[in-house]
């Protein structure tokens, strides 16, 4: 494997272990603050999903005008800047590292598997995109793991993740030199984008989110509710993101060398479907395949937007899809608790369900 995309894959790693150490510290600093419950729910949720949607846009835009390499590096630096905040935390440096967090999230991430795809090309976009995925993802687990055992060092942990991030990033390769014109029968110019061609694929990205935020507020909440141990609804939730995590590079391959990424696509949104029908009589095996299903989904809308674009564009189209994905984190997060309040748990991810056969549809059309 190329060395530059084992880089890339390493740093990707570390943007999930710096996310996976702030989702249990800042829950942890808003109950020490005695932050309303409904608050911390939406902060972390829906002000993370806006706003790391629309600077996902603009590091796109950024990684075409300026090189990739550039964004990664400012994505870093800002990650630093949360440092110092942890020395006077309160709940106006609780909504700042929430942010922070959120724009480098957009910029490492964005970036990362932008390069990724940069150096092993559309016929490989699938798999580089699903072993970026599942590098990210497993460092959000291990980053998590690590701040649950070890919270009082998470500062130092945090420095250190940053600092080694961000002088790693110098040393990676500027990936858009090794773009090359394609001049068939795409139709977006050197500088444009036809985004009327990716958004049913991004709209779909951004209803795929539901399911991600019914694992992160509703499932778990509920099954504590139905006084299901925590023991047992950590094993339920992490059946989803295990089986997420690692089959991405499986289906990602999959989809590149048969070339039947649509396919695989609506195979996976049918699934997630599936999954949520009676959730409740088997949560940990529904979980799983949920788990599939969005393993089967999330590389591949990601290689599908860059299917369907020029080279020349890679970084503005993959930020404007994930513009639509990543904010439907805040979408779900206003959305899904007025469902449970109206409806229940389960015609809520009934709703859900039915939202990925929306998606379904807008992909087979697409």
């Amino acid at each position: 494997m190329n060395k530059q995309f084992i880089m890339f894959t390493i740093l990707v790693f570390f943007t999930g272990l710096y996310l996976g150490i702030l989702r249990i510290a800042i829950p942890v600093f808003e109950k020490q603050l005695n932050i309303a419950i409904t608050l911390s729910l939406l902060l972390p949720l829906v002000a993370f999903g806006f706003v790391k949607g629309a600077f996902n846009f603009f590091a796109g835009k950024l990684s075409d005008d300026l090189g990739r390499k550039r964004v990664l590096i400012i994505g870093w630096i800002i990650a630093l800047m949360t440092v110092p905040l942890f020395l006077s935390v309160n709940i106006y440096t609780v909504i700042i590292i929430s942010i922070l967090l959120a724009i480098n999230q957009a910029f490492t991430w964005t970036t990362t598997v932008t390069s990724q795809i940069d150096i092993s090309g559309k016929l490989r976009a699938g798999l580089a995109t699903g072993i970026n995925e599942m590098s990210g993802y497993l460092g959000v687990s291990f980053g998590s793991l690590f701040a649950s055992y070890l919270f009082n060092v998470s500062y130092i942990l945090i420095s250190i993740i940053c600092l080694i991030a961000l002088i790693s990033s110098f040393t990676v390769m500027e990936t858009k030199k090794l773009i090359t014109i394609n001049n068939g029968s795409l139709k977006e110019d050197n500088n444009r984008v036809n985004y009327f061609s990716i958004t049913k694929i991004s709209i779909a990205g951004h209803l795929e989110k539901f399911v991600d935020s019914s694992f992160f507020i509703l499932i778990p909440t509920f099954l504590l509710l139905q006084h299901y141990t925590l023991f047992l609804i950590g094993v339920t939730v992490s059946s989803y993101t295990f089986t997420w995590s690692l089959s991405q590079p499986l289906f990602g391959y999959l989809a590149d060398i048969y070339n039947r990424r649509r396919e695989i696509l609506v195979i996976g949104f049918l699934l997630m479907f599936i999954g949520f029908i009676k959730y409740s009589d088997f949560p940990i095996l529904f979980s799983i395949l949920e788990g599939i299903g969005m393993g089967m989904v999330y590389p591949n809308l990601i290689a599908f937007v860059n299917d369907k674009v020029n080279e020349s564009v890679r970084g503005k189209a993959l930020g404007y899809y994930r513009l639509y994905r990543d904010s439907g984190y805040g979408v779900a997060g206003l959305l899904l608790p007025l469902l449970y309040s109206f409806y229940g748990y389960e015609y809520t991810l009934l709703i859900v369900g039915i939202l990925q056969v929306v998606a379904l549809l807008l992909i087979a059309r697409s």
